[in-house]
């Protein structure tokens, strides 16, 4: 049986497209800037992807792998999958240079913080691309405290609005589920309005607000990092519906590193169709 991830179209290829951009930029930007440059991706996957027409591509990981960085994290949940990629770093060049774990990315992205990164002249990158909703908020709490990794997060917004009822009818564990990925309790005040269609008792309906989920992730995002992109990737289907936000932040404090890195995330973004 085939080990390599099999799903995905145009979209995905933008996805890791943005990323490999980004990589570029970061990786030559600091070049010479007595920095050590560390990427890590939370998602590994099996290293390539085949593409529903049959094209297949190298993943995040192992694109990564083009770009001179000091130290690679990689971590991936699947054991077949972790398998298949170990075997693919392992003919890398680089391969002195990578740490390749297997385990849940929540666990172990709680370790970053017992590393002094900003201090000790680290500066990163990190891809969060999770499988359906599994990355939780308190994860990205975590990468933002290092203040040292820029962060490209693959948001699944139609996983998280196939758990938001229109009326606001939630089941208490989807409610759950939300809560572990938004990282509070409060978004169903941020996501839900009255309605002004009334009830056949003459009460009032809840209905999602139009755009609030996009709208309440940059905000949640804006809380958590200093800097963030506002104007985020809707990564669409064939049928041309969202299936995911491309977001983007810094937790670097230093506002020259957040300038220097917003003005590339907005370019690439920006240009995400071309």
């Amino acid at each position: 049986m085939s080990t390599e991830h099999k799903f995905g179209s145009d979209w995905t290829v933008k996805k890791l497209d943005v990323i490999e951009k980004y990589l570029g930029f970061f990786t030559t930007a600091l070049k010479n800037q007595g920095f050590k440059l560390c990427y890590i991706d939370a998602f590994s996957g099996s290293g390539n992807v085949t593409l529903k027409n049959g094209v297949v591509t190298d993943g995040s990981a192992i694109r990564a792998l083009k770009y001179p960085f000091d130290r690679y994290i990689l971590i991936e949940k699947d054991e077949e999958y972790h398998n298949a990629l170990k075997q693919k770093i392992e003919a890398s060049d680089r391969a002195n240079n990578i740490t390749l774990l297997q385990g849940d990315c929540n666990e172990l992205l709680k370790t970053l913080n017992g590393k002094q990164w900003y201090s000790e002249k680290w500066r990163g990158v990190i891809f969060l691309d999770p499988y359906a909703m599994e990355l939780d908020w308190k994860s990205l709490t975590k990468i933002s405290n290092t203040r040292a990794f820029d962060v490209w997060y693959l948001f699944p917004y139609s996983a998280v609005t196939r758990n938001l009822e229109n009326k606001g009818n939630i089941p208490q564990a989807n409610k759950e589920r939300l809560n572990r990925i938004f990282g509070t309790d409060n978004w169903k005040d941020e996501l839900y309005k009255e309605s002004e269609q009334l009830t056949l008792f003459g009460d009032s309906e809840m209905e999602k607000i139009p755009d609030g989920l996009k709208q309440f992730i940059i905000k949640r995002l804006g809380e958590t990092f200093p800097k963030v992109a506002q104007e985020p990737a809707i990564l669409k289907n064939a049928m041309n519906s969202p299936l995911f936000l491309l977001c983007f932040a810094v937790s670097n404090p230093n506002k020259t590193a957040q300038d220097l890195a917003m003005r590339a995330a907005n370019h690439i973004l920006k240009h995400t169709e071309d």
